[in-house]
């Protein structure tokens, strides 16, 4: 030992002296040996060498033990001392106490003053061990407090060591002292500790919150009293840290809390008077409180929102909403009588609060309130304590804000207000009403105009741009709205350009002018472009944010007509262009002045323009079609709206994270994953095909050149030009160049070529040398700044938002620019930076960390092993070095405990540069996938690996080194080496180890581990086992300290991410293996474990993240999910539903208060499992919903809830509504519920299906339950549901007959050894079926009857059965197994196998006894069975959003048509055309209605579509003769487009075409069609195809023009699907092209007889091809080729007559077939009926055949089939199957009662379409017309069914169902009803037209009108009542008994205004037609006129003579119609 130190154990022993003089010599010796440098050191030594065995050596630890019992001791003497002593000898012991405090305090920071050296748990012991003495605590309470909080507490490795024991009796300790008002020690130095201990055990424990709770609710209160606001701010502090710590696990207890606190809170806000930090503190609390109760807004419980007493809360709200404003009108009285400049803006946290309470609180019905002022004890005028509660009125809603934006003229009062608006209708933009709109604009204006001096413009302008975006997207803003707004905005874009040449403001004004533009409120004027072609303002990033929107909105003007005259003309060409003129202001702006400032760099590289803004509007500029290219720049990038959103924000994330978790949990969110494979993207990717403008593109490229060489000749490292400027250039320039990569007209190789490049190159090699400058000055916090910026702006250019866009290709070309030079400078600089000391890093005079590492690991078998659960005080984690400064203990730095590591506080500038110097360098070295570059990724990598070995993991550098470098290493586009990876892993376990108990580090590891294990999951596993081993240690290590209850839920949720990362790494769990102990887990085994984790947050993460235990990412695939085998899926399910429920158990010990928020919690986590699963699983779906349903009763989950999850889950799924989600599993639901003891049917959660009442859910359910109930023999329970529905038990056996047999016959058709399987159930439906025989149930005859009526329906119940295994046997439905996966989930029970299925159906055909050999022939003697089997299978499809359940009925389909197919030949009955027909198109709707990228289940879909089409073809081709040739175009056409786009079934595809085309070209038959068909596209895969093709088209030669276009238009086209003649149109275009000579003879062909002319016919079947395609999916291929070919043909010159000439083919010929108008009707019908027959959609069918067979059996039905057969027509073939059997003619119509005509049709609703739904109103009023009894045609009343489905046959049948009606008009009353209305019709329509049509005023618009032009009408509707007019002037109208009028009198069927038709004409592009209308109106005035002349002369017998009657005059006839309809003539 020492000399120093021997005289130091002397003097220790020395204060044991039993005399107090001998031990108060001893402490002044004491302090000088303490204080003795040497003696320091070597109690250091010796500290740092207690873990050495035998180590007796004195240190810290020993001497702080002599000096407690030297305390001890004294504090003994002086507690024995008397009570009742001098003064004197008070103020010694006083004095003692003082002296005995100060050497505790001196000694502990002598000891840490240069790092920590006593053990954190004997000093804290100590601590605790004076304070809960009563006497000590007295004594020395104080000076304790303050070591523990600014020596103990402030200490990070302190911090950490302190153990949850250690917080809680902290806590309890110093709560105690709170509550007790104890005066030992200062209240403020109180709170402050309560805070810091608040804060560390919320940061480092879990398991105090009941405490916290009951502490806060009993301290708070009582807060009114407290008179120290500091001790106010703490407490408040405190408690809003505490609450945010708890809000995710608590949050009806922080609802409560809240509830209760917020009237001391509110009263001390209002009373207190408080300073800004208190202040702050207020406004965070109620803005959490506000988050909790309603999250995101919620305003109901229904959507997410919570509250303990709603009555309270409300009451509560009104209170801090009164309480807000009278601050807020306060902050403007203040501000007015303030002196000298001063901010008059209110703080954003307090506008934000406030525009929450207002969305709250603003409803439509609540204007005034009286409110109950409870927190107010007291008034601001002083009032005496005690008095009432005050009642006082508050006004509400946006007339208050609008009255406080008009009251007053101060910028104080008002900004507040503008601030408050701007927020509201930017987070909440649905609370503005629209009604409010124009007032509010109004005032907003008004405001803007005004040109006085004031700080307010800008707030106004950033006001009116949120209404703006507001406006843009109302959807429900009046007709009569929209002008006056128009208007006001027109006057607000005015304002606003004069504005943007003011600095102040430049920013917001531009601001607004791109909210106005990108909402399109207004057209754009050339005012504005002016701004960019002048000098009004300089670049900056809001003036170029709006000219970007501008450019996406509209074109730009290619010239000006002003403001463009200052310049010189271009080339002799005059003033440049608009576009150059732009680029110039950008690029040149002020470059061309001879001034001082042409030596400073442009403004364009002065400052930061993110999102490649500027490249993007450079070469927008230089392509033609502007919009498109900006469009396609933009597209991939995020909007920018959403940064400036994310600035606004008051709070940080931790509201946003709570609000989620709170609305996850509610199921007002659902987390996106879903069972399809692939989210469809969009079919044409790649870049559309730009056309440049050269001329601005070579100016362009002058001026880059221009800047850039202006910039390098300015620079030098001694001038002013900074180097981030010449980084920004580089930027500006490879941004140009990307985006020119990006659109496809330059390669990445050719950019490289161009000299922009090349000067890009010598701007970077500027910078180089100055990085090599700076190196040798790298203390200068100047030039340490300089280097920082210029890194970021490299970090900058390296930007890669998202895959496929202009930025990307950028940054690859900055990387191919970057020389190695540069990098390796840049590397040798960051080695430097690390190795030299900081001035804030460094960690105290010497390093505490120890060279032995045994403690915390050992070597096992070669691999590390780590020790993260000892939990001695020596462990890893006390050699952490303090990174406190030991020299500042100020208030400040310990105020609320030790600073994380982490934090940026402990980073100097040197520190901050050297991070992002690495992460740039990390940037290259992560982009070894790119080619050519200079310098080589895997050296630089390598370089930086070095850096670890240089590190010291204890300082915070090191550590955020080590961070970045596992961050940004293993980039996504890099694959590390084996090497590599070990050696970025090697340090983890230390680093791991060392701060293992340091929460918040401990989360950001695990999180930066992710880039590291999603690399892993890309690399060979075989070289990375190491690799993979190491980084599974640490993470195992992590997953068992969370199971023990050593990490906090932060840490474990972080654990869940990182595991979440393992699983989509290795989803199959090949290496990601923990080892815990001596065995294995799967990470796939260890995940579900976390479900019963005690914090809610880490169960919702997991509950969220299940699904990749079914699914895993496809590689290489961004986003691609595929499903894992069937084995993992189902054990996966069984282990998470078993954990989940296993979470359901409460722990033992819970406190009652806690028990409402872990079984809400745990509910909801057990309800999210279950609804991931549903979501994600397919085979285990109807396994979850069963669980779902079985929650309910044993989980006692509220039904409300679990409806609410289904409402997500159906929609998530696709299904249309809960219901028929819930529909389609109920058979498997019942089945289940039976099976369950104690489960009955009674029982059974009806409710979830939204039947109220068990009777309500036997009513629609019982064919559902009782075939289940009758195969359990439980006929009680049959007859109980008959009582219930008021039916016989009998009568439901009958209804579900067909179900029951199904579940029966089956087991009696199957034979040989699986019937041995099958005994048990073969003799449960033996049982069954004798009991359904016997007389008392349904008896045989009864049975027999049933099977025969119900022949068809049986069929389609069996088929409904079809299941099929993967596994199948060969032999066993081998025709199916093909198309069979294993992941095909079972259907609803029963199911069976096709071959039992097969072998039932012949069971049923032997049984019906008759001599028929099959089932199909036992059908076909009545075929419309056929046709009913065939369209429920399609009903089926077409229900079911289920991709599974579509293929499994495909199945089925395939399997009826194949039985079909196989007696086809003989006929079927008559229906084997139909059936033929039928089978093809359901087939081609089904390949059409694919996915745009097919999964693995859609490519077997398609693959079994075209097989069975590939089988009926054979079919048809074998036996049906030229059955085929009449589709051939459909199939052929559809099938060319899927070979490329399909490749999975390409060749499969070829084959079919190959056997149509190929093999069967001398087909008499198929011939003639083969000839017709389009031709094939010109690619390799066709080349057989087209070549065969073209042989037979051109067999007699080439075809002139003319033939091309006749053989064009001999090409039957089918309207539902367009897209089979899109390769037509090509090559049309292409003959049209390439023949354009012949143009001229059928041009003047034309001209000579235009009717005749085939060009005429040309264009009339492009636009019936147009008009077909508009409406369908993909028809824009076809309107784009169709306007090609119209191009093609050019202008020409058609007459007008010529292209309605014989419009209606349809129509023309059935006035050639048929005499009388009803068999005209018929026909037509009946056409569209066929039509309608093979529509897409199979509700259209199915209306059409129940039309089609009603028709048919009429008496006028039989009579047009008996005439209209000797022609011959094909489509009587196809309508075979619906005939009667019988050929009786029916009865004539049943007169019924004729309803009320005026009840129905007199309706001004009807008549009128609402809102703009055509569909809907064309459908009702035809279904009314046809129900008002006018109609009297039989073929017209039967066609309701399909009216209601199909509007085009609406509109085909409206005109002849009015027609019908008049006709049958016998008193005028039905004309005069229908004129009325159809009169209406047009009106409104003139009227809506006029108001949109009027821009400067608004309309006025009556009442009566008003809900007519809410929505303007629809051209369509228009349109389709102009067809009805023009329909009937063109029918003879009988006049007076006359057979027929005259022409004129055929105007006349309906009396009409034919003004306001011509108008309605007029705004559908009708010209002539208006034209023609017109005449019709001039021509009734002047007959009108002639009529009243005649009339008043024969009254005088006098002939008069009027020059009016003879001068008809425009103007005048334009005053006549002015007068009558408002409407002029001109």
């Amino acid at each position: 030992m020492s000399l120093a130190l021997h005289e130091l154990l002397v003097c220790c022993r020395g204060l044991e002296n039993d005399k107090a003089t001998e031990r108060k010599k001893e402490v002044e010796k004491f302090r000088r040996l303490i204080r003795s440098a040497d003696t320091a050191e070597q109690l250091d030594q010796n500290s740092e060498a207690r873990h050495s065995k035998h180590s007796k050596q004195l240190n810290w630890d020993a001497v702080f033990r002599f000096l407690q019992r030297f305390i001890q001791k004294e504090t003994e003497c002086l507690q024995s001392g008397k009570a009742s002593v001098s003064a004197t000898t008070q103020a010694n012991r006083q004095k003692k106490m003082q002296e005995i405090g100060s050497l505790i305090k001196y000694f502990v920071r002598c000891a840490n003053k240069r790092g920590p050296r006593l053990k954190c748990m004997e000093l804290l012991s100590h601590v605790m061990d004076v304070l809960r003495d009563s006497y000590s605590c007295n004594a020395y309470g104080a000076d304790y407090s303050t070591i523990l909080l600014k020596d103990i507490l402030s200490v990070r490795k302190y911090w950490c060591e302190i153990t949850q024991q250690q917080w809680t009796d902290l806590l309890d300790l110093y709560c105690g002292l709170y509550l007790k008002a104890s005066k030992d020690i200062d209240r403020v130095l109180l709170a402050r500790i309560i805070h810091t201990l608040v804060r560390g055990s919320c940061l480092q424990t879990e398991g105090l919150t009941h405490n916290l709770f009951k502490f806060f609710s009993k301290a708070l209160p009582n807060a009114r009293h407290e008179k120290i606001l500091a001790v106010l701010e703490h407490m408040l502090a405190a408690l809003n840290v505490f609450l945010k710590a708890s809000a995710m696990s608590c949050r009806v207890r922080v609802c409560k809390l809240g509830e209760d606190l917020l009237p001391t809170v509110l009263y001390i806000w209002t009373q207190k008077r408080p300073q800004d930090l208190l202040k702050d503190e207020i406004i965070q609390f109620f803005s959490l409180q506000l988050c909790v109760h309603h999250p995101k807004g919620a305003k109901t419980q229904e959507t997410g929102a919570y509250a303990e007493d709603w009555s309270k809360w409300q009451s509560l709200l009104y209170n801090l909403y009164d309480a807000l404003v009278s601050e807020i009108n306060q902050v403007g009285s203040r501000g007015k009588y303030s002196t000298g400049s001063r901010h008059i803006a209110v703080k954003g946290n307090l506008i934000e609060l406030t525009a929450d309470i207002c969305h709250q609180l603003f409803t439509q019905d609540t204007r005034v309130l009286e409110i109950t002022q409870s927190h107010m004890c007291t008034t601001q005028r002083g009032t005496q304590q005690g008095t009432p509660s005050k009642r006082r009125r508050v006004q509400l809603g946006w007339e208050e804000i609008l009255d406080n934006l008009q009251r007053s003229q101060s910028d104080f009062d008002m900004i507040p207000w503008l601030q408050i608006t701007a927020v509201l209708v930017w987070k909440y933009p649905s609370i503005l009403p629209s009604v409010a709109l124009v007032p509010l604009l109004a005032a907003l204006h008004q405001l803007l105009v005004q040109q006085r001096r004031g700080e307010k413009t800008p707030y106004v302008m950033r006001c009116l741009s949120k209404i703006a975006a507001c406006q843009s997207g109302k959807k429900d803003l009046r007709l009569s709205q929209k002008p006056e707004l128009q208007k006001l905005w027109t006057r607000v874009w005015a304002v606003t350009l004069r504005y943007v040449s003011s600095q102040q403001i430049e920013t917001e004004a531009f601001g607004l002018l791109e909210a106005i533009i990108q909402g399109g409120l207004i057209p754009i004027d050339r005012e504005f472009w002016k701004i960019f072609a002048g000098s009004a303002c300089k670049p900056s990033f809001a003036a170029a944010q709006c000219l970007a929107q501008a450019l996406t909105k509209c074109a730009v003007p290619e010239r000006l007509d002003t403001g463009l005259k200052y310049m010189a003309p271009v080339e002799g060409n005059g003033p440049p262009s608009l576009r150059e003129a732009i680029l110039r202001w950008i690029l040149l702006y002020q470059m061309d002045e001879d001034t001082e400032e042409s030596t400073k760099p442009h403004p364009v590289f002065c400052r930061d323009f993110p999102n490649q803004i500027v490249p993007r509007i450079l070469v927008t500029l230089t392509l033609k079609d502007s919009r498109a290219g900006m469009d396609f720049l933009t597209s991939p990038l995020a909007p920018e709206s959403v940064l400036q959103k994310d600035q606004l924000l008051a709070e940080d994330g931790v509201f946003l994270e709570i609000e989620n978790l709170y609305l996850q949990s509610t199921f007002d969110e659902m987390p996106s994953c879903s069972s399809s494979e692939v989210s469809a993207p969009v079919r044409n990717s790649a870049a559309p095909r730009f056309t440049v403008k050269h001329g601005v593109k070579e100016r362009l490229e002058q001026h880059l050149l221009a800047v850039s060489e202006h910039l390098l000749n300015s620079y030098s490292l001694d001038s002013q030009t900074l180097p981030e400027c010449l980084v920004r250039c580089v930027g500006l320039l490879t941004g140009v160049l990307g985006c020119y990569v990006h659109a496809g007209i330059l390669t990445e190789e050719d950019a490289c070529k161009t000299v922009p490049f090349q000067k890009a190159k010598s701007l970077i090699q500027n910078t180089s040398e100055y990085i090599s400058a700076v190196k040798g000055k790298i203390p200068d916090d100047f030039k340490l700044s300089s280097l920082r910026i210029l890194i970021q702006q490299y970090i900058n250019c390296l930007n890669r938002p998202t895959k496929n866009s202009a930025s990307l290709i950028s940054s690859n070309l900055v990387l191919r620019l970057l020389p190695s030079r540069l990098l390796n400078e840049l590397a040798d600089l960051c080695k430097l930076l690390i190795t030299s000391t900081g001035k804030k890093g460094d960690a105290g005079e010497e390093s505490l960390i120890e060279d032995d590492f045994e403690v915390s690991r050992v070597q096992v078998d070669g691999k590390v092993e780590m020790d993260l659960f000892e939990d001695d005080d020596e462990g890893p984690s006390s050699r952490i070095t303090d990174i406190r400064d030991s020299s500042d203990s100020s208030d400040v730095q310990c105020g609320t405990g030790a600073k994380s590591v982490l934090a940026e506080e402990h980073l100097s500038k040197q520190d901050l540069a050297f991070l992002d110097t690495l992460k740039f360098l990390c940037l290259c070295a992560s982009s070894e996938l790119i080619h050519g570059l200079p310098f080589r990724p895997a050296d630089l990598r390598r370089k930086l690996l070095l850096l670890i070995n240089l590190a010291d993991r204890t300082k915070p550098l090191h550590l955020h080194m080590y961070l970045t470098l596992l961050r940004e290493l293993p980039a996504e586009d890099t694959s590390l080496t084996p090497e590599d990876f070990d050696t970025l892993l090697r340090p983890l376990a230390d680093v791991c180890s060392l701060y293992r108990r340091d929460q918040e580090t401990c989360a950001v590891i695990l999180l930066n581990l992710i880039p590291s294990i999603r690399s892993l999951g890309r690399s060979s596993a075989d070289e990375m086992g190491h690799v993979q081993g190491t980084l599974l240690t640490v993470v195992s290590a992590f997953w068992q300290l969370g199971k023990t209850g050593s990490a906090t839920a932060s840490v474990r949720a972080a654990l869940v991410k990182c595991m979440v990362a393992l699983l989509e790494a290795d989803p199959h769990c090949n290496w990601a293996v923990f080892c815990v102990g001596e065995e294995e887990l799967s990470v796939s085994s260890a995940f579900p474990e976390l479900l019963a984790d005690s914090h809610h947050h880490v169960r919702l993460l997991v509950a969220m993240s299940v699904n990749r235990l079914f699914q895993e990412v496809v590689p290489h695939h961004s986003g691609k999910l595929k499903m894992l085998p069937l084995k993992l899926q189902l054990q996966a399910f069984e282990n998470v539903y078993l954990k989940a429920q296993d979470g359901m158990r409460l722990k033992s010990g819970s406190m009652s208060e806690e028990l409402q928020d872990e079984q809400v919690n745990r509910k909801a986590t057990l309800l999210k499992v279950i609804s991931v699963v549903l979501c994600c699983s397919p085979v285990c779906e109807k396994q979850a919903l069963f669980a779902l349903f079985q929650s309910h009763r044993e989980n006692g989950i509220d039904h409300q809830l679990i409806k609410k999850v289904l409402c997500a889950i159906s929609e998530t799924l696709g299904y249309r509504s809960v219901e028929s989600f819930l529909r389609s599993h109920l058979d498997y639901l019942i089945t289940e519920w039976l099976k369950q003891k104690e489960y009955t049917l009674s029982t059974f959660p009806y409710v979830l299906l939204n039947y109220p009442t068990l009777q309500e859910f036997y009513r629609p359910c019982y064919k559902v339950l009782v075939p289940h109930l009758v195969l359990l023999s439980d006929f009680e329970q049959v007859k109980s549901i008959g009582q219930q529905i008021g039916k016989d038990w009998k009568e439901l056996l009958a209804d579900c007959f067909p179900k029951i047999m199904v579940n029966i016959l089956p087991y009696f058709a199957v034979h040989g050894h699986k019937a041995n399987e099958l005994a048990l159930q073969r003799e449960k439906a033996t049982k069954v079926y004798d009991l359904l025989k016997e007389d008392s149930c349904l008896g045989k005859q009864q049975i027999d009857n049933l099977i025969h009526n119900n022949l068809p329906e049986i069929v389609v119940e069996l088929l409904m059965t079809v299941y099929e295994s993967a596994n199948k046997e060969a032999g066993e439905g081998a025709e199916l197994v093909n198309f069979v996966g294993e992941l095909d989930p079972a259907p609803n029970p029963p199911h069976f196998p096709s071959y039992v299925i097969k072998a039932t159906l012949d069971y049923i055909s032997k049984c019906h006894g008759t001599n028929l050999k099959s089932l199909v022939a036992i059908l076909s003697k009545n075929p419309i069975s056929i046709q009913k089997i065939l369209l429920a299978i399609g009903k089926q499809a077409a229900e079911t959003s289920n991709v599974y359940e579509k293929h499994r009925i495909l199945l089925m389909y395939r399997l009826f048509v194949n039985l079909l197919l196989k007696e086809v030949k003989d006929g079927l009955g008559g229906a084997w055309a139909f059936v033929l027909r039928d089978v093809i198109y359901t087939l081609i709707h089904h390949i059409n209605s694919r996915a745009a990228v097919l999964d693995e289940v859609s490519t077997r879909s398609f693959s079994l579509c075209c097989d069975l089409l590939s089988s009926v073809c054979q079919t048809a081709v074998e036996f049906c003769g030229d059955a085929l040739e009449k589709h051939l175009q459909v199939i052929v056409g559809t099938l060319t487009g899927l070979v490329s786009e399909q490749p999975e079934i390409g060749q499969q595809v070829l084959s079919l075409l190959k056997f149509l085309v190929i093999d069967n070209k001398d087909n008499e038959n198929l011939y003639k069609a083969i000839k017709l068909l389009e031709p094939f596209p010109d690619r390799p895969a066709f080349r057989e195809l087209r070549a065969a093709q073209q042989r037979i088209k051109y067999s007699k030669g080439t075809f002139t023009l003319l033939e091309e276009i006749n053989h064009f238009l001999s090409v039957s086209s089918c309207d539902s699907l367009p897209l089979t003649r899109l390769e037509g149109l090509n090559d049309l275009k292409k003959q049209l092209h390439l023949l354009k000579a012949q143009m001229k003879d059928l041009l003047k062909e034309c001209q000579d007889d235009p009717q005749d002319s085939v060009l005429v016919k040309l264009v009339m079947n492009l636009l019936q091809l147009c008009k077909a395609a508009v409406s369908h999916p993909g028809g824009k291929d076809i309107l784009e080729a169709a306007g090609g070919c119209l191009g093609e043909i050019g202008p020409v010159d058609f007459s007008t007559i010529a292209l309605l000439h014989k419009r209606d083919q349809l129509n023309s010929r059935a006035q050639d077939l048929f005499q009388e108008k009803e068999f005209q009707w018929i026909y037509i019908v009946l056409n569209s009926v066929n039509n309608a027959l093979t529509d897409h959609c199979i509700e259209v069918r199915s209306a059409a055949a129940t039309c089609l067979k009603s028709i048919l059996a009429t008496r006028s039905g039989i009579q047009f089939w008996e005439k209209h057969k000797e022609n011959n027509d094909p489509m009587l073939f196809y309508f075979n199957p619906f005939r009667a059997a019988k050929k009786k003619l029916p009865e004539g119509p049943v007169e019924e009662a004729m309803p009320d005509p005026t009840e129905i049709l007199d309706n001004v609703d009807l008549w009128i379409p609402q809102n703009g739904c055509h569909d809907t109103w064309l459908k009702t009023l035809t279904c009314a017309l046809l129900d008002s009894g006018g109609v009297k045609c039989e073929a017209l009343l039967l066609l309701g069914p399909l009216c209601q489905v199909k509007t085009d046959f609406c509109r085909t049948v409206l005109p002849y169902l009015i027609h019908d009606i008049l006709l049958h008009d016998a008193d005028s009353s039905w004309r005069s009803l229908l004129s009325r209305h159809i009169q209406g019709f047009f009106t409104s329509c003139s009227k809506a037209v006029s108001v949109s049509s009027r821009s400067a005023t608004p309309a006025i618009v009556d009442s009566e009108t008003e809900s007519l032009t809410h929505g303007q009408l629809d051209k369509t509707s228009l349109r389709t009542m102009l067809a009805v007019v023009d329909y009937l002037r063109r029918q003879k109208r009988p006049i007076r008994g006359l057979i027929s009028g005259t022409a004129c009198d055929d105007n006349f069927w309906l009396e009409l205004n034919y003004l306001e038709v011509a108008m309605a004409a007029q705004s559908c592009a009708a010209h002539f037609t208006a034209l023609l209308y017109s005449e019709i109106y001039v021509d009734k005035i002047k007959s009108d006129k002639e009529a009243s002349r005649r009339a008043a002369a024969q009254t005088s017998r006098r002939i008069v003579f009027e020059d009016t009657s003879q001068n008809f005059t425009i103007a005048s006839l334009s005053d006549k119609s002015k007068e009558e309809t408002g409407i002029s003539l001109q």
